[in-house]
């Protein structure tokens, strides 16, 4: 009898101390990505007004591939996930972002983004458009300054 109670207090006594340590939690960790009011080129964010629609899509662009001149008439989010995206404006300006960067691209501007580099650039966009259309419009490449100008009048 006695070892039955010595027995039932060492239960008692093993699952009571393994019960009462607090279980470590893994702990959730958020780290900021963008924090923004502004496109890469400074213009203030502004949302469709109507029938806002949302679109994430997914892109590898193979290396050395130029996905043409377009624009985006509303908000499109870029993260680049591998590889470096480089971006050309119609003004000229070229900028490089390497996987990890996050940003917000021009509104109504031309422009055409590539892969540079030897390896594919994979990239999650995220689009704001109305409801039905599409946030990327394919345009012409931009002229010399001053194309079709009349500079006879």
């Amino acid at each position: 009898m006695w070892i039955q109670k010595g027995y039932a207090g060492f239960l008692v006594l093993l699952l009571g101390t393994t019960t009462a340590w607090p279980q470590q939690q893994p702990t959730v960790k958020a780290t900021p990505l963008l924090k923004t009011t502004t496109t890469i080129t400074g213009q203030k964010l502004e949302y469709p007004g109507k029938n806002p629609q949302v679109t994430a899509t997914m892109v590898e662009i193979p290396p050395g591939v130029d996905v043409g001149w377009h624009e985006h008439p509303n908000i499109r989010y870029v993260y680049v996930i591998d590889g470096t995206l480089s971006i050309e404006l119609e003004n000229g300006t070229r900028r490089e972002f390497p996987a990890g960067t996050i940003f917000v691209e021009a509104i109504g501007t031309r422009h055409h983004g590539m892969s540079t580099g030897s390896t594919p650039t994979k990239v999650l966009f995220i689009d704001h458009s109305e409801e039905g259309q599409s946030n990327m419009v394919k345009t012409e490449p931009p002229g010399p300054h001053g194309e079709g100008q009349d500079d006879h009048h």
